[in-house]
């Protein structure tokens, strides 16, 4: 009896002996395939965009009145930061004052740049969000809709920097920025490029008629009024900070009759034309060390007698107009749409390499996940405030499928 009770203690401890071994396996396992780097993911907003607490303490860019993308994420594990910048500026603009939101200090859009373009060539100063950035401590850029023109910006500047800088400066004896100085090529790991107008859009002409629907649809959203909401544009280098004592009302006002909007390359209403679109696509590169992915929306259907694109009865209200506009403009190839963005501008830049997705991840080369039927523009960042609690989940699922991504580059 002894000896039995014996066997069965010896027996017993092998199980645990082997119970032990297989997890301790799968934990250094795990942690092989999830833990290959810590970088952040620092998001960038889109046109209109505006900062955690902006518009209401519920009321978030990544993630509408429903959920906090980027919180949730770092609640889980994934170190996520998010980047604000300029709602209407140009991506050159937004690019520069990306680089300062992150690594802290004074805005300089460069003394050449603000010249000819007629702006200050100092905006404001922000702390850091990332002090340690460098290419030791990279970061991960996770842009939407505009947001990844400006990513791409901020890509080549910290590379490559600018030769019209250096000249101007060296010319008239002026302090050169250091971003304007290059050499900064392993300061990214990975943009990704989310509805984002590689190639812009055709509503780019309707653009200042919508923003204004847009920023006083967001004084709805936000159950405020246009003379309660302070929408913050953030382009004081054009003279067009809220002074004080000035209404919100009357700030608006100003804004929206500021020439700012007429004849103006250095302004988002050029830069999401095809050929504002077209000139980013020449000035910015690919880096070897960088890896590209881009994702992109159809929230629209053939017309069954035409060439034309029609809304989905889900889009957002908002967005009908400009998807109809857009889906009986241009070649035909141009006419699926997202409400505000062409799918085939949402794919790639014209002239960048490019592969389709096929599990086989590669730097260099932007990375063409399949096109998510049914998604308008805004589903992807949570702010379709009609599909919003439907799509929370896939949303939720989404951005943890980057996250996870990103972290095993």
């Amino acid at each position: 009896m002894e000896k039995e009770i014996g066997n069965r203690k010896g027996f017993l401890k092998k199980v645990l002996v082997m119970l032990g071994m297989i997890l301790f396996v799968g934990v250094i396992q795990e942690s092989k395939v999830y833990a290959e780097n810590s970088d952040p993911n620092i998001f960038v907003h889109g046109l209109t965009g505006f900062g955690e607490g902006e518009l209401g303490p519920k009321l978030y860019y990544w993630g509408g009145s429903t959920q906090n993308i980027i919180g949730d994420l770092s609640k889980k594990g994934y170190t996520s930061m998010e980047a604000v910048v300029s709602p209407f500026g140009s991506n050159w603009d937004r690019a520069i004052e990306l680089y300062y939101y992150i690594k802290g200090g004074t805005v300089d859009y460069g003394a050449a740049h603000a010249a000819k373009h007629g702006h200050d060539r100092y905006g404001r100063t922000f702390p850091s969000l990332y002090p340690q950035w460098d290419e030791n401590n990279k970061v991960h850029l996770i842009g939407h809709s505009q947001g990844g023109m400006t990513s791409r910006m901020l890509d080549t500047l910290i590379r490559e920097g600018s030769e019209e800088e250096r000249a101007y400066a060296l010319a008239n004896g002026i302090e050169l920025s250091d971003i304007f100085s290059g050499n900064r090529a392993s300061w990214i790991r990975s943009i990704t490029a989310i509805a984002t107008p590689h190639n812009g859009t055709q509503v780019a002409a309707l653009a200042k008629n919508l923003l204004h629907d847009i920023i006083y649809g967001s004084a709805f959203i936000a159950n405020s009024s246009t003379v309660n909401l302070r929408y913050d544009f953030k382009l004081d280098q054009w003279g067009l900070r809220q002074a004080a004592g000035e209404s919100n009302k009357n700030y608006l006002k100003r804004v929206f009759n500021s020439s700012v909007w007429k004849a103006n390359e250095d302004i988002v209403l050029y830069d999401l034309t095809t050929e504002g679109a077209g000139k980013l696509n020449e000035q910015t590169s690919l880096s070897d060390e960088v890896y590209y992915f881009s994702y992109s929306g159809n929230a629209t259907y053939k017309g069954p007698f035409s060439n034309n694109y029609y809304p989905l009865l889900s889009m957002f209200p908002v967005y009908s107009a400009s998807a109809t506009y857009i889906g009986a403009t241009g070649g035909k190839e141009w006419r699926a749409n997202d409400g505000l963005v062409p799918v085939i501008s949402a794919l790639y830049p014209f002239g960048q390499n490019n592969k389709m997705a096929d599990g086989n991840l590669v730097t260099g080369a932007w990375y063409v996940e399949p096109t998510i039927k049914g998604w308008e523009h805004m589903d992807f960042v949570g702010q379709d405030y009609i599909q919003a609690p439907a799509l929370k989940g896939k949303v939720q699922k989404f951005y943890q499928n980057i996250a996870e991504r990103n972290r095993s580059l």
